[in-house]
């Protein structure tokens, strides 16, 4: 595997650091790949036992963000991944999603995708010149990628969200899938409703991908840094929510009987809360900040409550996939989303940006690595969704959006930002002078403040100052153009 990584890695990344990597990897391999029961240090990445709004990932509580450059590194051959994995570590990401199952369509996939093989063997038809699958043979090259995925991801300190299934969306994906009748030669998936994909109603595309989530589940048992998703964006304005509810229990049965016998138990995530809820899932997904009444946004999520325990009490909520940069938005509009999302007590940010390596992409990075900065400052296991701590008092200014965290005479955090919410799935950044006039009640005693710029992780003033039972106590922005955020922590 390091060998194959060392053909990989490409500058500027540094011998020394790839070596320090490569013997951590070996070590790994030798306590996981090559022990008859594996043992892990930790269990794998769960809910924390004392919030379950966080994660607990190796002994420490965690929120999870990242940019993903794409998902689909294990189905061609031209896609390498090991550089975002890297880069993704240098930001202080801790992140990744990866699907297990992509059809034959670069504009499903990925941006000059080429080199498509997936877990089944291809059957090669050189007088047609087609490739068939057969359905019933593996091919171990596919199987051995995932690993290396993984595998780098964990020396990394990544936690992956392993995408079990996923949506074709339209019919021409359907057909570039394997599960495709025309593209097996088992002739499974005899249909032309590209949503049978995603029912129990069609049984031989069903036992296929029993069989292959069956294995997925049971190879990655052993890896502390991953947890399953059902399914990427489950068709449920198509197929109905009884249809997807069906489908979604499916799963959760198949992952159940698989890791039954099994030392290791993984989460499992699921978009939406708003189609379907079952105790067993510690994960709801969200797509794009706004769904206007076709889906649930991340935004929306929030305004409808899913970040509190009175409306999701078993379970936290996830920013799993923005609109993808610089097709949808710019890299300051989905600051503003993640930002808004971890402050109002989400728990996972992630957003797609098949630009990854582009200046605006790494500009993201150092946003978003700015937000993973800010939430570490300040001890979250204790606090929840709550802007109480602002008295009416306080002089907002116009069209601002805020959202807030707190625990009471601990921590007060709140993040500030000119968005507008037109007819998109991202808020339009409205750049301009602003200013916060906040009046704040915090109970007696010394506390730390900070004013943060989160473009950049600048700290534009602070100071120590006092609460008091009698009185409140003034707390007046700097001047921003953008967005502020605000950090109050009891000394």
């Amino acid at each position: 595997i390091c060998l194959r990584l060392v053909m990989m890695v490409r500058p500027p990344y540094v011998l020394v650091s790839f070596l320090v990597s490569c013997i951590s990897l070996l070590l790994f391999v030798d306590t996981v790949l090559c022990s008859p029961v594996p043992k892990l240090q930790h269990s794998p990445v769960q809910l924390h036992p004392e919030n379950n709004k966080y994660f607990l990932f190796r002994g420490k509580p965690e929120v999870l963000i990242s940019a993903t450059e794409g998902y689909f590194f294990l189905y061609y051959d031209n896609l390498s991944y090991s550089p975002f994995l890297y880069d993704a570590a240098s930001h202080g990401f801790n992140l990744a999603r990866l699907f297990m199952m992509a059809p034959n369509n670069s504009d499903f996939a990925c941006l000059n995708c080429t080199g498509y093989y997936t877990p089944w063997a291809s059957v090669r038809d050189d007088a047609a010149g087609t490739v068939k699958y057969n359905l019933t043979q593996w091919n171990p090259t596919w199987w051995s990628r995932l690993h290396e995925y993984v595998l780098l991801a964990s020396s990394l300190g990544l936690v992956v969200e392993i995408s079990l299934s996923t949506q074709m969306y339209n019919v021409d994906n359907w057909h570039a899938c394997p599960l495709y009748y025309k593209n097996n030669i088992q002739g499974v998936g005899n249909t032309e409703y590209w949503w049978a994909f995603n029912t129990i109603n069609h049984t031989d595309i069903l036992g296929v991908m029993d069989s292959f989530m069956s294995r997925v589940v049971s190879e990655l048992s052993a890896y502390d840094n991953v947890y399953f998703e059902l399914c990427n964006e489950p068709p449920s304005q198509t197929i109905g929510a009884v249809a997807t509810s069906q489908y979604a229990t499916h799963i959760l049965d198949l992952i159940d009987k698989v890791e039954a016998p099994l030392q290791n138990k993984h989460m499992k995530s699921f978009q939406d809360a708003s189609v379907f809820q079952d105790k067993r899932i510690s994960v709801y997904n969200f797509h794009f900040a706004f769904g206007f009444g076709w889906w649930v946004g991340a935004i929306d999520a929030l305004d409808k409550g899913y970040n509190t325990r009175n409306v999701l009490s078993y379970a936290t909520i996830a920013f799993n996939e923005a609109d993808i940069v610089f097709t949808g938005e710019t890299a300051e509009e989905s600051r503003l989303e993640g930002w808004e999302f971890l402050l109002g007590g989400g728990a996972l940010y992630n957003n797609l940006n098949y630009e990854y390596f582009s200046q605006q992409g790494q500009n993201l990075h150092t946003y978003l690595g700015c937000l993973s900065t800010f939430m570490h400052k300040f001890d979250f296991l204790g606090v929840s969704p709550d802007t109480s701590f602002l008295l009416p008092s306080s002089r907002l200014s116009s069209g601002v959006h805020m959202r807030g965290l707190a625990q009471q005479g601990r921590t007060y955090a709140a993040y500030f930002h000119h968005g507008t919410v037109e007819k998109v799935t991202h808020y339009l950044l409205t750049p301009g002078q602003w200013h916060e006039d906040l009046q704040i009640k915090i109970p007696q005693g010394s506390y730390s403040l900070q004013w943060v710029l989160p473009c950049n992780c600048t700290i534009l003033s602070s100071g120590l100052v006092q609460g008091g039972s009698n009185s409140s106590l003034h707390a007046p922005s700097p001047l921003y153009t953008e967005d502020i955020s605000l950090l109050i922590v009891a000394l």
